[in-house]
């Protein structure tokens, strides 16, 4: 292994960028696993080296910067739909973004090299500091909490199984547990071997408990319900074309009126579904009213603005449920925006420095969206009480049900992959909403434009979907939650806490078998 400071940190960056595989879709968990067993070595000779504190903070943020860089390539995919306005920008969104995310892996760096004790103390130490750091990502500065580690087992559907129990900041902590403690198989001391033995076992009676939760399955029983989902796949650099509007609008329509074997009573539509503001539109409230199903309800994302020549413009990123006779009866307004794609930080202060409408946001141009009120559960006449989620709002672990209202039936999830192409974003993103599923024990039905649209059972089980790039509709029953609420659900990263705080302890306890 290398010993000077810069070796190490290339070294640090390329094994950072291998860890990426083990993310969708590729979701290779050896690539995780050994980038983690390596930064995890190179941090133990750093800690030996002059000024370790500082060392070790640039060590970790070069892992980051690769890792963030590879793991994170897709979101300059957007600025790629107009370049004119924002192709400048790509060098800072695809090496800008991981550098500042990077300073939340060297800060789990440098927190281990604080830590007092070495040996086996300190890698249990480093696996605490790093989820802590994951969960801080995940919560600061609005959160971002995208590739988790956890989410590097959702290649196994019966170890994903443990996210019920532990959330997916759990399922992290054990991933780093099983990286950092293969270097102590081999220890001279028996009570290393054993621990690391232990955890190994641990982990493979998670599986055995997983596969016995997905073959025996427990739910609440109800009346079954036929959904459909529309992926209509229109290209996003064609979406807001004004000439293209009707045709985009008359896809929908056809999608939704193609005839189906099952009694559908539900349609789903995707995220900013129609190019116009239809509360405005009264008249398209009756051609869509037409096409539904009989005794059916539309699940529509669309934008809401106030009427117009009401000041100030207020504009929402929405999800609006329609009967049949074209009414709406009911509406969820997105809560947790997209900074600088839905609203820009501290816009009055950047107007005064580059002048008003210079600074613009990638999908919402000038002008922010306002924030909703939360995830407050819409509960229509006919329909199961759901939760909506648009877009992002389904990567956040323990946020995506109120805890002020009785639980939801299921989880909607509204969205628009198509500024990401053909990469590994939409995966990505797919994947953390199934972990949701599972989290809540609530079944999830997904609806993206462009895909990939999915329904998964309330253990994250795939029950239909839609690839991506394709246009069709998917005709399913809607699935059912399971009868007992999972522990994450209920308390949510309290458990985290509890975890986090538990390893810290045995951590310390170690420090007294390494002397």
């Amino acid at each position: 292994m290398p010993s000077t400071p810069w070796k190490q940190r290339f070294l640090a960056c390329g094994v950072g960028a291998i860890g990426a595989l083990g993310f969708a879709p590729t979701l290779l968990l050896p690539a995780l696993l050994l980038s983690f067993s390596v930064v995890w070595f190179l941090l133990q000779q750093t800690l030996e080296m002059p000024c370790p504190k500082r060392k070790a903070f640039w060590l970790g943020w070069w892992f980051g910067l690769g890792h963030f860089t590879a793991g994170l390539y897709w979101i300059a995919h957007a600025l790629t739909i107009d370049l004119a306005t924002f192709g400048w920008l790509i060098p800072f969104c695809l090496f800008g973004l991981p550098a500042l995310l990077a300073f939340f892996t060297g800060s789990a760096f440098v927190l281990t090299a604080l830590w007092p004790y070495k040996g086996i103390s300190r890698a249990f130490a480093f696996a605490a500091f790093w989820v802590s750091v994951e969960w801080l990502r995940g919560h600061l500065f609005t959160g971002f909490p995208w590739n988790l580690s956890g989410y590097a087992w959702g290649f196994s559907p019966a170890m994903a199984q443990v996210a019920s129990l532990v959330g997916v900041y759990g399922l992290s902590l054990l991933t780093l547990l099983l990286a950092i403690s293969l270097q102590y198989l081999p220890s001279r001391q028996m009570f290393q071997r054993t621990l690391v033995v232990t955890l190994y076992l641990g982990t493979a009676l998670l599986f055995v408990w997983g596969r016995g939760r997905l073959q025996a399955p427990d739910v609440e029983p109800a009346s079954p319900r036929a959904m459909r989902l529309v992926q209509p796949n229109i290209p996003q650099t064609l979406k807001w074309d004004p000439a293209q509007r009707e045709t985009h609008f008359r896809t929908l329509l056809a999608m939704t009126k193609a005839p189906s074997a099952l009694p559908l009573r539900i349609v789903v539509w995707p995220e900013s579904a129609i190019p116009f503001f239809f509360e405005h539109e009264p008249f398209r409230r009756i051609v869509i009213a037409d096409a539904l199903p009989r005794d059916a309800l539309l699940l529509m994302g669309a934008d809401r603005r106030t009427p117009p020549g009401v000041s100030p413009l207020k504009v929402w990123n929405s999800l609006l449920v329609l009967d049949t006779s074209g009414r709406v009866v009911s509406h969820y307004d997105k809560s947790h925006l997209v900074p600088f794609g839905e609203y820009l930080p501290f816009r009055e202060t950047l107007n005064k420095i580059f002048g008003p409408g210079v600074l613009k946001n990638i999908s919402a141009g000038t002008n922010d969206f306002t924030p909703g009120q939360g995830h407050n559960p819409l509960a229509p006449a006919g329909l199961p009480a759901f939760s909506a989620l648009v877009c992002y709002e389904a990567i956040f672990p323990g946020d995506v049900v109120s805890p002020h209202h009785p639980r939801p039936r299921w989880l909607v999830n509204v969205t628009n992959d198509g500024w990401y192409g053909n990469t590994s974003g939409p995966y990505q993103h797919l994947q953390s909403a199934r972990f949701r599923a599972i989290e809540e024990g609530l079944p999830l039905v997904r609806v993206a434009n462009s895909g990939i649209s999915a329904v998964f059972d309330a253990y994250g089980q795939t029950v239909g979907s839609l690839p991506l790039h394709t246009r069709g509709s998917l005709d399913v029953f809607l699935p059912f939650p399971t009868r007992v609420v999972p522990p994450y659900a209920r308390w949510g990263d309290w458990i985290t806490l509890m975890l986090l705080l538990a390893t810290f302890g045995v951590a310390w306890a170690l420090s007294f078998r390494d002397e």
